[in-house]
């Protein structure tokens, strides 16, 4: 067995990146949406928006999301076996709907994060 398939699954290494990639624009989505919730009359945030700012505020959850991300998509042909066989990776279209699904991934595992910050104490900023 390759040493890569350790890592990588059953998946080819050009899927798995383009997968990570969509997955991290899934995640920048939802904290920019996230930030538009911010209170700009609040001491502990600046007036105008800071990107450098939002990842320093956000790291907690960034982390926990791209490794939830890692995870879900290593193991996404154990989770969706019928969906990783030739013939649907084969296709344009069967590739299109995975990198479409890690998009989500990565949308909604961060949006989910960022209602549990907002519950949860663990994960708020220390101001």
């Amino acid at each position: 067995m390759n040493n890569m398939s350790y890592l990588l699954g059953s998946l080819p290494l050009g899927l798995f990146l383009g997968m990570i990639f969509f997955a991290a624009i899934g995640i920048l989505m939802a904290l920019l949406i996230d930030s538009t919730k911010r209170d700009q009359a609040s001491k502990n945030t600046p007036v105008k928006f800071s990107f450098w700012f939002l990842l320093k505020d956000n790291w907690k959850t960034i982390l926990l999301t791209a490794l939830a991300v890692l995870m879900t998509l290593r193991f996404a042909p154990i989770l969706f076996p019928d969906q990783f066989n030739g013939e649907n990776l084969s296709s344009p279209l069967g590739t299109d709907k995975w990198l479409f699904g890690s998009l989500l991934i990565g949308l909604l595992y961060n949006t989910l994060l960022q209602i549990w910050k907002d519950k949860a104490e663990f994960l708020k900023a220390k101001r």
